[in-house]
């Protein structure tokens, strides 16, 4: 069967979902997802349960879920999935009742009626050659921090010197690359993680990696996901 999901953009969120994907496709379901196409050099390798579609972004409300809504009818998908929580476009299907009570994370496994602990089950195909060229291009310090202060819509302001003093190297994570599993060598042997609420935050969270860890919040906590590897809450 071919199941697709409703999810184009929010980098985080597609993070947050593709235990979602992985789910299906262990049933032997084929899953199709129309995203960004600024987010596709991401996946390219990482996820090969999900066959995502390229889309070019536009101003039309109707990219956000008629397009791709269109893609995958056109691709005979039998079961679709819309993801958001909710969305200002016309005649978005959201379950409200769902929505009123669940965050945003909870919301999407709910409407795919897949448990919600199956989102730290993340599962990356990893580019080891690339995860180390970028290591050794930027940490010189055995005792460093690593921290990533720019979300979507929001960065951080704070003051790295206090909270990371008694480290010998702040590394920063920018675009340095463009696939964002790149950095998980970097992330994986730091002494500390300062972040953001953002993909990269989904991303340490849902692979469980063991590091002394601090968040920084942007959002209400409706919007803000459900964590579950022992980060201190700045913010």
């Amino acid at each position: 069967m071919k199941i697709g999901f409703i999810q184009s953009v929010g980098l985080g969120d597609i993070i947050i979902a593709l235990p979602i994907a992985k789910h299906f496709a262990a049933q032997g379901h084929e899953v199709i997802w129309p995203i960004s196409n600024r987010y596709i050099s991401n996946f390219a390798t990482a996820t090969p349960y999900v066959d995502f579609v390229p889309m070019e972004e536009n101003d039309d409300l109707r990219w956000y879920f008629e397009q791709p809504l269109e893609i995958l009818r056109s691709r005979g998908c039998q079961g679709i999935l819309p993801l958001y929580s909710a969305l200002k476009v016309p005649d978005y299907p959201a379950n409200r009742a769902l929505a009123s009570i669940l965050k945003f994370d909870e919301y999407k496994y709910a409407v795919a009626q897949v448990p919600f602990r199956e989102k730290w089950n993340l599962d990356i195909v990893r580019d080891r050659r690339r995860e180390e060229a970028l290591f050794q291009s930027l940490v010189t310090s055995k005792r460093y921090a690593v921290c990533h202060l720019q979300g979507s819509s929001a960065r951080a302001d704070l003051a790295m010197d206090a909270i990371a003093a008694g480290y010998d190297q702040v590394i920063e994570i920018t675009d340095r690359t463009d696939c964002l599993f790149d950095w998980l060598t970097v992330i994986e042997k730091a002494s500390l993680l300062i972040m953001i609420d953002s993909c990269f935050a989904n991303l340490v969270d849902q692979l469980g990696i063991p590091v002394e860890k601090c968040f920084v919040r942007r959002s209400e906590m409706s919007r803000t996901p459900v964590l579950a590897s022992g980060w201190k809450i700045l913010g």
